[in-house]
């Protein structure tokens, strides 16, 4: 019996949060299967002495005294799971202490205290079984909302908190991602005289119209990036990519019409666009979208251009549409 009682410190010891400010009281409750191996020592020597009979219900009466002295600093410091220990093991406790106090004043056992003893440690079983289970679950909430912080942070960080589409970082997330096709073009745009826009109603209503523009771009086939300005990027999934940058790019300037009617002129957009190959890497194809922009530019604006290689060393720019 000593034993069994002095078992139960290193379980309450392994019950309780490992944290610092535990950290003696922990010490203390796993000290107590010592004085347990002391107390069955005193039990087996009793028939050479009976004064050990004395020595075991004294060493019982420490590690039940012990038991709650550990239990009650636990529950004082915040510990969640001593909370339900103590209730767990209230039953007995007291039943120990009615058993030793008899047992002492009157040097008789006290009758059927097996039966108490069994009914304390059902009470005990039941509180720990949900003192466990709601550790489970109170793991698996904390788990599962670190989970959701971490994907908020992944989403947050690939995509632009203006328009709410991807990002720089989102775009080369997607080119590379396995889980998607590889595109099969890509086309780089950039609104034509954005600056007049600011200029003439200030940078809210700039704000608004890359909204607009990002809204336009929300296509079927489509995966629009916004890569900082008033320059987006979109990767153009099947086979006819040609006509569909064409109609995403024009899709810009109703899209603005619609949205943003204070703007009086229409709002137009020039675009690269260039096939990607399979030996691509994202920043190879932009360079390329980015050359076949800037002839768009010097070609006029509001147009698409098309790379393409030529029979000579230079590549030759081609209307797309």
């Amino acid at each position: 019996m000593s034993i069994a009682i002095g078992s139960t410190g290193p379980f309450l010891a392994a019950y309780i949060e490992n944290r610092p400010r535990f950290a003696r009281i922990r010490y203390w409750l796993r000290t107590l299967f010592i004085v347990g191996v002391v107390g069955a020592i005193a039990t087996a020597l009793a028939p050479l002495w009976p004064g050990f009979d004395l020595v075991h219900d004294l060493l019982l009466l420490t590690m039940i005294l012990g038991m709650t002295a550990g239990l009650a600093a636990a529950v004082r410091s915040g510990s969640r799971f001593a909370q339900y220990q103590a209730v767990g093991y209230a039953p007995l406790i007291i039943l120990g202490l009615l058993v030793l106090a008899y047992e002492l004043s009157t040097g008789a056992p006290v009758p059927y205290w097996p039966v108490a003893a069994l009914l304390a440690v059902l009470v005990d079983f039941m509180v720990t079984a949900g003192g466990v289970i709601n550790g489970y679950l109170t793991v698996k909430r904390e788990r599962d909302e670190a989970w959701a912080d971490v994907s908020e942070a992944r989403i947050a960080v690939a995509t632009d908190p203006l328009t709410e589409i991807a990002n720089r970082r989102g775009l080369a997330l997607r080119f590379r991602d396995p889980a998607h096709p590889r595109p099969a073009a890509l086309a780089v745009i950039d609104c034509d005289h954005f600056k007049r826009i600011n200029d003439m109603f200030g940078h809210d209503t700039g704000d608004e119209v890359l909204i607009a523009v990002a809204e336009g771009l929300k296509q079927e086939n489509v995966f629009p990036a916004r890569q900082g300005g008033e320059e987006f990027v979109v990767l153009i999934y099947g086979e006819d990519y040609q006509r569909l940058a064409e109609t995403v790019r024009r899709q810009i300037t109703l899209s603005v019409l619609e949205k943003v009617p204070e703007v009086p002129f229409p709002v137009t957009a020039s675009a690269g666009l260039t096939e990607v190959r399979p030996n691509d890497t994202l920043d190879s194809a932009v360079k390329r979208g980015d050359e076949a922009l800037y002839a768009a530019k010097d070609a006029g604006r509001d147009q698409l251009l098309l790379w393409q290689d030529g029979k000579h060393s230079q590549p030759r720019l081609v209307h797309g549409v």
